[in-house]
């Protein structure tokens, strides 16, 4: 994931790099002549929250506002149904009861598995005071009998990391069972009317025609489709409006009909994408037809976590960050430096939180070697609506 970052933000450079020699180069072959003078500006608003520029998000794909859906419910061929509480054509609600796994058996694991984890505990216990006891004598022994006792203790140390592995093992074995157990009862993701019940062994088992009025469908590229999976929750965002955003499960994943398109650029380039269907917690302000985007929902425990809420650009923007970092931004038509208080660092994105000395209505340059305070400035491409796969458009 790290150097796919890393490509990307290579290619954003590569694009300012080519833009850059658009306008430079253009006017000198058009009869415009060649003006070294000129710094080209971008707005920091058109930065995305990982500091590039905002058709590199790589966490918003494309989306359509759609008409109401079926739904398809599976079931766990590994699991047992108990009972089954929908037949066809019942109506259902958001949260009715379908069927219900039977939860005997998940309860017999469970139970195995913390008798195990207690055992697995005794054992930790039980090694940690073999090495103290060891340790102890060796304090006191000969050279050829701290010899032995080394070996003693290195051989106990190993059967202890044995036994926290499988006491970690055991705790998240633990914790699916009591999950698995938590949520034995299937219900209904949407309001609408029971179309069939199937084969609990068929791929989709019971199927659900949506009384809603709207759904949204998302194009999510063959590389991040993994990353969802059914009842995630999800940010629906307007493409003109970013503060403006609706919440949604995912539904269905449609991996059995993959969407291909082929591009021609340095090369011939085929994509493949995924429809991704999201039930929608409100439709208010929604259009048919209208585009947006959708993004992995952030919960409140880890949103903290995650984004400070900080402004964020490339590190590459900013010069001198070790000792007095600064930028270059527009001021007044022309370039100047200014300096920046600089937060944390993430390597993985590559970008800097600035704490102060710069604000999303700043425009700020690229840094180059024949830059100077006093330039003037002219500003280049602004347009950030992202592709369907979360790419550049």
């Amino acid at each position: 994931m790290k150097n796919f970052i890393k490509v990307m933000i290579v290619i954003a450079v590569l694009a300012v790099v080519a833009a850059a020699g658009y306008f430079f180069v253009y006017p000198a072959i058009s009869g415009g002549g060649f003006n070294d003078n000129i710094a080209y500006v971008t707005p920091v608003g058109s930065l995305d929250s990982t500091g590039g520029e905002a058709p590199f998000t790589g966490n918003r794909f494309s989306g359509v506002v759609e008409s109401q859906e079926v739904v398809k419910v599976d079931s766990d061929a590994e699991k047992k149904i108990k009972t089954v509480f929908v037949k066809e054509g019942d109506a259902v609600k958001k949260g009715d009861k379908l069927f219900e796994y039977d939860a005997e058996d998940m309860q017999f694991q469970l139970d195995q598995a913390k008798l195990d984890r207690e055992r697995a505990q005794s054992e930790i216990k039980s090694y940690n005071d073999q090495i103290a006891t060891l340790e102890k004598e060796r304090t006191n022994a000969s050279k050829n009998q701290q010899l032995s006792l080394d070996n003693q203790i290195e051989a106990t140390k190993l059967a202890l990391k044995k036994a926290e592995y499988e006491k970690d093992s055991l705790d998240k074995q633990i914790k699916k069972t009591e999950n698995s157990i938590k949520n034995a009862v299937i219900k209904s993701s949407v309001d609408g009317s029971v179309s069939s019940v199937g084969d609990p062994t068929a791929e989709a088992y019971i199927t659900i025609t949506s009384s809603g009025d709207l759904r949204i469908k998302a194009s999510i590229s063959e590389e991040h489709i993994g990353d969802f999976y059914v009842d995630e929750d999800i940010t629906i965002r307007s493409r003109t409006n970013e503060t403006m955003t609706w919440s949604g499960k995912v539904v269905s994943i449609d991996t059995a009909k993959p969407i291909t398109s082929t591009s021609y650029g340095m090369g011939l380039d085929t994509t493949t994408k995924y429809p991704v269907y999201i039930s929608l917690d409100s439709s208010e302000g929604l259009l048919i037809g209208q585009h947006i985007t959708v993004e992995e929902a952030v919960s409140d425990d880890s949103a903290e976590e995650t984004d400070s809420g900080a402004l964020k650009i490339g590190d590459y923007y900013v010069c001198d960050a070790e000792s007095a970092p600064y930028v270059w931004v527009e001021e007044n038509g022309v370039l100047a430096k200014r300096s920046v208080e600089l937060g944390a660092h993430n390597e993985e994105f590559a970008t800097y939180e600035i704490t102060s000395g710069l604000k999303e209505g700043d425009y700020i340059a690229f840094p180059e070697e024949r830059l100077f305070e006093g330039m003037t400035t002219e500003h280049g491409f602004e347009d950030s609506t992202p592709a369907e796969d979360g790419t550049a458009g």
